[in-house]
Protein backbone atom coordinates (compact mmCIF):
# COMPACT_ATOMS: atom_id res chain seq x y z
CA UNK A 1 0.00 0.00 0.00
CA UNK A 2 2.71 2.58 0.96
CA UNK A 3 4.25 1.32 -2.20
CA UNK A 4 1.62 2.89 -3.99
CA UNK A 5 0.88 6.34 -2.35
CA UNK A 6 4.62 6.50 -3.24
CA UNK A 7 4.11 6.30 -7.00
CA UNK A 8 0.93 8.02 -7.31
CA UNK A 9 2.36 10.60 -5.31
CA UNK A 10 5.52 10.81 -7.25
CA UNK A 11 3.13 10.77 -10.73
CA UNK A 12 1.20 13.77 -9.29
CA UNK A 13 4.51 15.78 -8.23
CA UNK A 14 6.07 15.26 -11.98
CA UNK A 15 2.28 15.62 -13.83
CA UNK A 16 2.56 18.73 -11.92
CA UNK A 17 6.17 19.98 -13.32
CA UNK A 18 5.29 19.01 -16.75
CA UNK A 19 2.16 21.12 -16.54
CA UNK A 20 4.74 24.17 -15.53
CA UNK A 21 6.59 23.75 -17.81
CA UNK A 22 3.74 23.56 -20.58
CA UNK A 23 2.40 26.43 -19.68
CA UNK A 24 5.65 28.93 -19.84
CA UNK A 25 6.26 27.25 -22.92
CA UNK A 26 2.45 27.73 -24.49
CA UNK A 27 2.92 31.46 -23.28
CA UNK A 28 5.66 31.88 -25.59
CA UNK A 29 4.34 29.37 -28.40
CA UNK A 30 4.50 30.89 -31.55
CA UNK A 31 6.45 34.20 -30.61
CA UNK A 32 8.34 35.52 -32.52
CA UNK A 33 10.88 38.74 -31.83
CA UNK A 34 12.66 41.08 -33.26
CA UNK A 35 16.02 42.51 -31.47
CA UNK A 36 16.48 46.29 -32.90
CA UNK A 37 18.78 48.76 -33.03
CA UNK A 38 18.58 52.73 -33.97
CA UNK A 39 19.09 52.81 -38.19
CA UNK A 40 22.25 54.94 -37.59
CA UNK A 41 23.91 52.38 -36.03
CA UNK A 42 25.94 50.90 -38.77
CA UNK A 43 25.88 46.96 -37.56
CA UNK A 44 23.71 45.07 -40.08
CA UNK A 45 23.78 41.73 -37.92
CA UNK A 46 24.16 40.44 -34.79
CA UNK A 47 23.99 36.57 -33.35
CA UNK A 48 22.41 35.53 -30.27
CA UNK A 49 25.37 35.54 -28.23
CA UNK A 50 26.65 39.04 -29.61
CA UNK A 51 23.13 40.62 -29.01
CA UNK A 52 23.72 39.26 -25.33
CA UNK A 53 27.22 40.78 -24.94
CA UNK A 54 25.92 44.23 -26.35
CA UNK A 55 22.60 44.03 -24.31
CA UNK A 56 24.29 43.34 -21.40
CA UNK A 57 27.14 45.62 -22.04
CA UNK A 58 29.54 42.23 -20.89
CA UNK A 59 32.70 43.78 -23.05
CA UNK A 60 31.86 47.04 -23.98
CA UNK A 61 29.87 49.75 -22.80
CA UNK A 62 30.03 51.75 -26.22
CA UNK A 63 29.54 51.00 -29.55
CA UNK A 64 32.67 50.67 -31.38
CA UNK A 65 31.31 51.67 -35.16
CA UNK A 66 29.46 54.74 -33.53
CA UNK A 67 31.00 56.00 -30.25
CA UNK A 68 27.63 56.21 -28.29
CA UNK A 69 27.16 53.96 -25.13
CA UNK A 70 25.02 51.03 -25.07
CA UNK A 71 21.73 51.64 -23.93
CA UNK A 72 19.94 48.14 -23.50
CA UNK A 73 15.94 48.55 -23.29
CA UNK A 74 13.60 46.43 -21.87
CA UNK A 75 9.79 45.92 -20.52
CA UNK A 76 8.68 46.83 -17.68
CA UNK A 77 6.50 44.16 -17.11
CA UNK A 78 6.38 40.51 -17.95
CA UNK A 79 5.55 39.05 -20.89
CA UNK A 80 5.85 36.69 -23.97
CA UNK A 81 8.55 38.86 -26.14
CA UNK A 82 10.61 38.58 -22.71
CA UNK A 83 10.67 35.69 -21.54
CA UNK A 84 11.62 34.41 -24.91
CA UNK A 85 14.47 37.13 -25.10
CA UNK A 86 16.00 36.14 -21.48
CA UNK A 87 15.69 32.61 -22.65
CA UNK A 88 16.91 32.58 -26.21
CA UNK A 89 19.24 35.24 -26.05
CA UNK A 90 20.50 36.21 -22.67
CA UNK A 91 19.92 32.13 -21.38
CA UNK A 92 19.09 33.47 -18.24
CA UNK A 93 15.57 34.28 -16.32
CA UNK A 94 14.14 37.61 -15.34
CA UNK A 95 15.28 37.80 -11.41
CA UNK A 96 18.76 37.04 -12.87
CA UNK A 97 18.54 39.87 -15.41
CA UNK A 98 17.31 42.10 -12.87
CA UNK A 99 19.64 41.24 -10.05
CA UNK A 100 22.85 41.55 -12.91
CA UNK A 101 21.95 45.15 -13.73
CA UNK A 102 21.64 46.12 -10.28
CA UNK A 103 24.72 44.76 -9.35
CA UNK A 104 26.26 46.36 -12.49
CA UNK A 105 24.55 50.00 -11.49
CA UNK A 106 26.20 49.71 -7.94
CA UNK A 107 29.39 47.95 -8.76
CA UNK A 108 30.16 49.87 -12.12
CA UNK A 109 27.76 53.30 -11.61
CA UNK A 110 26.20 51.97 -14.86
CA UNK A 111 22.84 53.07 -15.66
CA UNK A 112 20.41 50.04 -15.77
CA UNK A 113 18.52 49.49 -18.92
CA UNK A 114 15.40 51.61 -19.87
CA UNK A 115 12.21 50.30 -19.52
CA UNK A 116 8.88 50.37 -21.29
CA UNK A 117 5.36 49.55 -21.67
CA UNK A 118 5.17 48.14 -25.13
CA UNK A 119 6.62 47.56 -28.76
CA UNK A 120 5.65 51.09 -29.88
CA UNK A 121 7.51 52.69 -26.65
CA UNK A 122 10.54 50.45 -27.34
CA UNK A 123 10.68 51.43 -31.16
CA UNK A 124 10.18 55.25 -30.37
CA UNK A 125 13.09 55.24 -28.17
CA UNK A 126 15.73 53.23 -29.76
CA UNK A 127 14.27 54.83 -33.05
CA UNK A 128 15.98 58.20 -31.25
CA UNK A 129 18.67 56.94 -29.25
CA UNK A 130 21.69 56.15 -31.35
CA UNK A 131 23.05 53.43 -28.94
CA UNK A 132 19.92 51.62 -28.15
CA UNK A 133 19.20 47.59 -28.46
CA UNK A 134 16.09 46.61 -27.43
CA UNK A 135 13.19 43.72 -28.16
CA UNK A 136 9.85 44.13 -29.53
CA UNK A 137 7.38 41.64 -31.11
CA UNK A 138 8.37 41.26 -35.00
CA UNK A 139 4.50 41.86 -35.85
CA UNK A 140 4.75 45.34 -34.62
CA UNK A 141 7.55 46.10 -36.95
CA UNK A 142 5.38 48.24 -39.29
CA UNK A 143 7.07 50.29 -42.36
CA UNK A 144 7.10 53.44 -40.25
CA UNK A 145 8.93 51.61 -37.36
CA UNK A 146 11.34 50.23 -40.06
CA UNK A 147 12.08 53.84 -41.34
CA UNK A 148 13.65 54.35 -37.61
CA UNK A 149 15.45 51.21 -36.58
CA UNK A 150 16.55 48.03 -37.82
CA UNK A 151 16.13 44.64 -37.31
CA UNK A 152 19.43 42.79 -36.96
CA UNK A 153 18.04 39.76 -35.01
CA UNK A 154 15.06 37.90 -35.02
CA UNK A 155 14.01 35.04 -32.74
CA UNK A 156 11.15 32.14 -32.40
CA UNK A 157 10.18 30.00 -30.03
Amino acid sequence: MKKILSVIAISIVLLMVSNSFTTISSSMAGTEIAVIINNGNPISTLSAGEAKLYFLRKIKKRWPEINKNIRPVDRKNKCAEQELFYAKVLGMKADDVEKYFIDRQYQNAEKPQDKFSNDKEIIDFVGTEAGAIGYVNASSLTAAAKEKIKVVLTVSN
